[in-house]
């Protein structure tokens, strides 16, 4: 990844699944955050609290400048505010994540989040989607966050197969 060559930042790498932590190098965003699968926002606001109080100036949390999620696409919203709460109440910091710099990257027309039958009500109760954009985080109209978009295709070069991505991404596929 040209980002990690190129930055001076403590960085982590981090994806929603082992397959796609294992294809960046990094971690899955449960395993760096020693959240379980059911993760509430109550339990990650007080797991923050507790690495909070650990008082270690080691601390990957408090070293660390940025996080990149790969394949964003998959992460919940409410997984997205877990880290959110965790970060803040490790860093003791009211900033978005605590004032992690987040780089999100992925594409929003391949695979979404997971929600289970018994999942769905609590998604239409509490957030508009189960997307991470849809997460308190990202809604917040208290928080001042700065959002870039990239639109230059990097991993594909043919651009007739490119077009055809692009097609299918946008419903105007023909013959």
């Amino acid at each position: 990844m040209h980002f990690l060559q190129q930055t001076k930042k403590k960085t982590v790498v981090l994806a929603p699944t082992g397959v796609a932590a294992l294809n960046v190098g990094g971690m899955t965003i449960h395993s760096f955050f020693g959240f379980h699968t059911t993760m509430t926002y109550q339990e990650a606001q007080k797991k923050g609290k507790q690495r909070a109080r650990q008082k270690n100036k080691k601390d990957i949390f408090l070293k660390i400048d940025t996080i990149v999620i790969d394949e964003i696409s998959m992460v919940r919203a409410d997984m997205l505010d877990c880290v959110d709460i965790f970060l803040q109440e490790a860093r003791k910091s009211s900033d978005p994540f605590g004032g992690v710099q987040m780089i999100f990257i992925g594409d929003l027309y391949q695979l979404p989040p997971v929600v289970t039958k018994n999942e769905k009500e609590f998604f239409t109760n509490i957030y508009p989607s189960p997307f991470f954009f849809s997460s308190h985080v990202f809604t917040n109209p208290f928080r001042q966050m700065e959002f870039i978009e990239l639109e230059k295709i990097y991993r594909q070069t043919d651009q007739t197969f490119v077009d055809i991505l692009n097609a299918i991404r946008n419903k105007s596929l023909d013959d």
